[in-house]
């Protein structure tokens, strides 16, 4: 599923090094930030949970996860405008599908998106060719249990024994909300997760110094829709 700051590019090189601590001593795999799902759906572990603060983005993936739900084929202007100025008087989920994947860049309702193919003169669909990307997801989703949770609200003495990824907000970069994300408080969570027997990983481009780099990569990232800038993505352990 498209979204802000999905490592759907770089999950051939990050979930093997994931993948190699989730042991036969470990309980479960958590994201307590699944955004768009496009780690999760490839980690392979008995129990996986995902969590995000965005309560019309886990509808939307609980939505699809049923394979008998379906979704429309092509979302229009008009109808992302209405949408995007009438949210109550929609599902949930329908406005998740029509927030993230009708929207330029995945951000959330940050303009329609519209595009040309590569003949600069035939239009695009973009609101297909995301939805065709959920289609394609959706068999990777169905073992998966989605929470609309903050990773405040999760408990580090309830989590035991677990892999826990962490995708946070990166500083100085596009946020996904007009909120402030609780830097401090998140480093002091990791830490608290650790002390009860949890792996803690977390891609950043900088992390405290407690945290210990053990994969990076050059990475081109989307400023705008016509300039992109070389990032060094990297993973951290604690």
């Amino acid at each position: 599923m498209k979204y802000v700051g999905s490592k759907n590019r770089l999950s051939k090189e990050l979930v093997p090094i994931i993948q190699s601590y989730i042991t036969d001593e470990i309980r479960g795999y958590l994201e307590p930030f699944v955004g768009g799902a496009n780690m999760i759906d490839k980690i392979d572990c008995e129990k996986k949970i995902g969590c995000d603060s965005h309560e019309e983005l886990i509808e939307l993936l609980k939505y699809v996860q049923n394979p008998k739900n379906e979704l429309p084929q092509h979302i229009s202007e008009d109808e992302y405008k209405k949408v995007k100025n009438d949210k109550k008087h929609y599902p949930k989920w329908y406005v998740g599908l029509v927030g993230f994947n009708a929207t330029f860049g995945a951000k959330w309702f940050g303009g329609y998106a519209r595009s040309m193919k590569s003949d600069k003169i035939t239009p695009r669909d973009m609101s297909n060719e995301a939805i065709r990307n959920i289609e394609k997801q959706r068999p990777n989703l169905k073992d998966i249990s989605f929470y609309n949770r903050s990773f405040i609200d999760i408990d580090p003495k309830a989590v035991t024994r677990y892999v826990i990824y962490c995708d946070i907000p990166y500083r100085n970069t596009l946020k996904y909300s007009t909120n402030e994300f609780p830097y401090d408080e998140f480093y002091n969570w990791c830490k608290e997760m650790k002390n009860n027997n949890n792996i803690v990983l977390v891609s950043e481009y900088n992390m405290p110094d407690e945290f210990k780099c053990i994969w990076q990569k050059e990475h081109k990232v989307g400023i705008n829709q016509d300039k992109h800038q070389e990032r060094i993505e990297k993973l951290f352990i604690l």
